[in-house]
């Protein structure tokens, strides 16, 4: 796995102008409802700039994937390796994987059975770790 693997999960992809504009612009009046002007500034509760948190997690489902088929110790063993959970970041990828692999599974019969998130046994649709093998497996129900 990458060794900036949490950095490239939270960092926010870069795009558009990054320096400043330099042909100057008029501003817009403003109206309100009643068609008077106004300064933006004076709006409440409305800020003008947001940010947003821009989180991608399909590095690590492709991380998963290509390790489909590997015994589970040792795929979690090289995620924690990269992903230190004493940082908000690692913990957050740990937690991801965690999300993305059934690790809680047993079999009825050839049926592999996870519970779901209300904790009613339902049969594993993705990744999960075979309870008898202790293997990384994928499973893709078409219903």
């Amino acid at each position: 796995m990458r060794n900036d693997v949490s950095k490239v999960i939270t960092e926010r992809a870069k795009g558009g102008r990054t320096w400043q504009k330099k042909t100057p612009r008029t501003k817009r009046a403003l109206l309100d409802n009643q068609g008077e002007s106004f300064e933006e500034f004076t709006k409440p509760g409305i800020p003008t700039h947001q940010k947003h948190r821009n989180a991608r997690y399909n590095i690590l489902e492709r991380f998963l994937v290509n390790r489909v088929g590997r015994p589970w110790d040792k795929v979690y063993a090289e995620v924690c390796k990269v992903a230190d959970a004493r940082n908000f970041s690692g913990a957050e990828v740990r937690n991801i994987l965690k999300s993305y692999v059934a690790t809680e599974c047993w079999l009825e019969g050839r049926k592999v059975i996870s519970p779901n998130c209300g904790g009613r046994p339902v049969e594993v649709r993705g990744l999960y770790v075979h309870p008898k093998s202790g293997l990384l497996r994928r499973n893709d129900l078409l219903r």
